[in-house]
């Protein structure tokens, strides 16, 4: 693997991580974590994953099939998070019970396609 593979795989393993870390604030969140302003809803297009996704990530991987379906499911986890930080406001964490199973499976659909791009550009010689 050349030097330029081993710098797209150093960003998309960033990538990987900045979802994770903003999971693990959403579920943080159906805990009963205080609401820090930092972690307000976004679009999907500006958290840090979504703007390595749309810029450096598809100008890489636009043409992987893998990569292409990571979209629909990254726009969804957003409209789900909106749903909890709200009910996390309110006080009706009871209610999000269902949005905790649906942003588990996901993000792991994200994850899923993120390591199958992955493995696919490590492969490559």
């Amino acid at each position: 693997m050349d030097s330029s593979n081993d710098q797209i795989l150093r960003e998309l393993r960033k990538a990987k991580a900045a979802h994770l870390k903003w999971r693990s604030y959403a579920y943080a969140m159906l805990s009963g974590l205080d609401i820090e302003p930092e972690y307000t809803p976004l679009d999907h297009t500006e958290c840090a994953f979504g703007k390595w996704y749309h810029g450096a990530g598809k100008e890489h991987f636009g043409h992987l099939d893998t990569y292409s379906g990571i979209e629909v499911p990254h726009h969804i986890l957003h409209k789900i998070y909106a749903k909890i930080y709200e009910s996390a406001k309110e006080g009706r964490m009871h209610d999000s019970e269902e949005d905790a199973k649906r942003l588990t499976e996901l993000s792991r659909q994200v994850i899923d396609a993120l390591e199958m791009v992955e493995h696919e550009i490590a492969s490559q010689k």
